[in-house]
């Protein structure tokens, strides 16, 4: 049995609160549908853009991104202490995956 059954993805559009709680920053799915690039910030923080820096990721225009930090791996992925705030400098559709 996979320890993956234990991530949860939370959906994304535009800058929000992801999870206002410590959690387990487990990685993302991404897609822009636009004609530019996407800057995606993912933030250890649970009310806004600002903190502790997790991930910055680039999502190309008209493409996807993904990654999975894995808990097989005995990480238990990335620790978010204060939880987790998502912001994006364009509207895309995706996940964040947390535990």
């Amino acid at each position: 049995m996979s320890s993956r059954s234990s991530v949860t993805s939370v959906g994304v559009t535009t800058s929000a609160v992801v999870s206002p709680a410590k959690t387990n920053y487990h990685g993302y799915s991404f897609y822009n549908s636009g004609g530019t690039a996407a800057v995606v910030t993912i933030y250890d923080n649970a009310s806004a853009a600002s903190g502790t820096i997790l991930d910055v990721v680039v999502v190309p225009a008209a493409g996807s991104v993904n990654a999975y930090y894995s808990v097989e791996d005995n990480t238990g992925g990335i620790r978010a202490a204060n939880g987790i705030y998502f912001s994006t400098s364009a509207t895309i559709q995706g996940s964040v995956r947390l535990s």
